[in-house]
């Protein structure tokens, strides 16, 4: 099997699994929901906007650093920022906690460039 073929293999397993995210139609009900009460004016005007920012800033230093870098220390720390998001969402508890796990999901939505560029980069 040629080199491009493994690795386009193993870049749509890991973008199947990257992508599977069953728990997005219910984050608004688990964060209102009993153990957090949040109001829909703290998850609007506090948590989500801070992943807006943080993706459009990153976004800025992902483009310049994905080349110099290379492409998998990227993948690997867009991988380390989902779990890291997954573990604030289940465990923190404050409006903070939250906007530390909105932090880590932007910065994992920039990462998205390297995962994409490498895939062009070495199929191509």
């Amino acid at each position: 099997m040629e080199d491009y073929v493994k690795i386009s293999i193993l870049l749509s397993i890991y973008g199947v699994f990257k992508e599977f995210r069953p728990v997005e139609p219910y984050i608004i009900p688990y964060l209102t929901g009993p153990p957090l009460n949040f109001t829909a004016g703290q998850i609007n005007h506090d948590i989500y906007p801070v992943s807006t920012y943080t993706t459009m800033v990153s976004l800025v230093v992902v483009f310049l650093v994905t080349d110099l870098l290379r492409y998998k220390i990227i993948i690997i720390l867009q991988t380390i920022c989902v779990i890291l998001s997954i573990t604030f969402l289940i465990y923190g508890r404050g409006v903070f906690q939250m906007q530390i796990e909105e932090m880590f999901y932007g910065l994992s939505m920039a990462g998205e460039v390297g995962y994409f560029t490498y895939i062009y980069a070495k199929v191509d």
